[in-house]
């Protein structure tokens, strides 16, 4: 059964019931698991998320004392580029800012035992299309990140951190890169010198050992390494054509 952690943020505790209470039971039809968490106000969401939590899907009420839910739909974007964003709100006028925040869906609490059910299905279908296994996780003890394997741009050891180079941001794990390569796509990621890992898709052009990336890097793959480095490239692209 796939799972998913969700965060409410109304300062109304009625309507975070009643949030909870459509998620559970759409989860439940849908053969889905939903892990809610509630929350009165966005700054003790942002204390949460600062210290590791992750979510997929964040509903969210707009107009809250404090922080609004747009400033924190704001953040949440910047740091989680993909997750799931739904306003549930009593007024009309945010929409357009809404959609220019990318969020899924905008739903006026009048509609929200209409309107929720079938944004949670549409959003289920969605997913169930990519694998739990399409994502890498970091798991700490105080914090679980986690991000798609085609975001990975490239991997650089950095004294006892590996830091993930992906199209939104940087982030780091203590692990050997030869242990995080074992949990990689095959076929996909490869070695261009003992402490860089480069993610095959990423690659735009190769000019000797030199290696232009997508995020416009350039990275020089070392003599030893090189021939390996072609061969996987050759390979990859020849399976896309």
């Amino acid at each position: 059964m796939q799972k998913y952690k969700a965060a409410i943020v109304d300062d109304s505790q009625e309507y975070r019931e009643k949030v909870e209470a459509v998620l559970q039971s759409i989860a439940g039809k849908c053969e889905k698991s939903i892990e809610c968490m509630n929350f009165s106000m966005a700054e003790v969401l942002v204390y949460e998320l600062q210290a590791g939590a992750y979510f997929d899907i964040y509903v969210l009420d707009i107009e809250m004392p404090g922080m609004n839910g747009m400033e924190l739909a704001r953040g949440i974007r910047k740091q989680y580029p993909d997750v799931c964003i739904i306003f549930v709100t009593s007024f009309s006028r945010f929409a357009l800012e809404s959609y220019e925040i990318d969020a899924y869906q905008y739903i006026l609490k009048e509609k929200l035992a209409e309107r929720l059910p079938r944004v949670m299905e549409k959003f289920f279908r969605r997913t169930a299309e990519e694998p739990e296994d399409a994502y890498y996780t970091i798991s700490m003890s105080s914090r679980l990140e986690r991000f798609r394997f085609k975001d990975i741009i490239w991997i650089y050891k950095s004294e006892k951190n590996a830091v993930f180079v992906t199209k939104e941001k940087l982030y780091k794990q203590r692990a050997s890169l030869n242990d995080i390569y074992k949990l990689l796509p095959q076929g996909e990621f490869v070695f261009i010198e003992r402490g860089i890992i480069v993610n095959i898709p990423h690659i735009n052009g190769v000019d000797r050992n030199e290696l232009t990336l997508s995020n416009g890097s350039v990275l020089n793959a070392s003599r030893s390494f090189l021939k390996k480095v072609k061969e996987e490239i050759t390979r990859y692209w020849s399976r896309q054509i």
